[in-house]
């Protein structure tokens, strides 16, 4: 070999070595069923935090909830064509989406700060912390 073709064949031995090793190609299947990304629980405490500061609620915390994720539309005695957010005392909030999250969480700081979850939505807050 020539001092002229050494770093051609050491390039090319090296993107074959490179190519030979892998690079996640072979993936062996991920567990069966559902799954949340630790990502989703961050955007919802997060969320929380942030109704509960912009309602200045003192009662309520994130540990205290049961959140369950639901298909966007589900059915629920508040509407006959179904809903995509209930919030079902004491601690369930049942999501179909996650932009309906604040709302929920501000039904159940009412309820745990007032005693009423407010249903018919009067309170200025569905507003301002939504």
């Amino acid at each position: 070999m020539t001092t002229h073709t050494q770093p051609i064949f050491f390039a090319l031995f090296g993107l074959l070595m490179f190519s030979i090793a892998g690079c996640g190609t072979n993936v062996s299947a991920g567990p069966t069923g559902v799954f949340v990304d630790s990502s989703t629980e961050t955007f919802l405490k997060k969320a929380f935090s942030e109704t509960k500061e912009c309602g200045t609620f003192e009662k309520g915390a994130f540990e205290d909830i049961s959140v369950v994720f639901m298909p966007p539309t589900f059915p629920c005695k508040h509407y006959a064509s179904g809903c995509s957010g209930e919030y079902v005392n004491p601690n369930f909030l049942k999501v179909g989406s996650l932009y309906v999250w604040k709302h929920e969480v501000l039904h159940f700081l009412l309820d745990v700060n007032t005693g009423d979850p407010d249903p018919g939505h009067k309170n200025a807050l569905f507003k301002n912390c939504v």
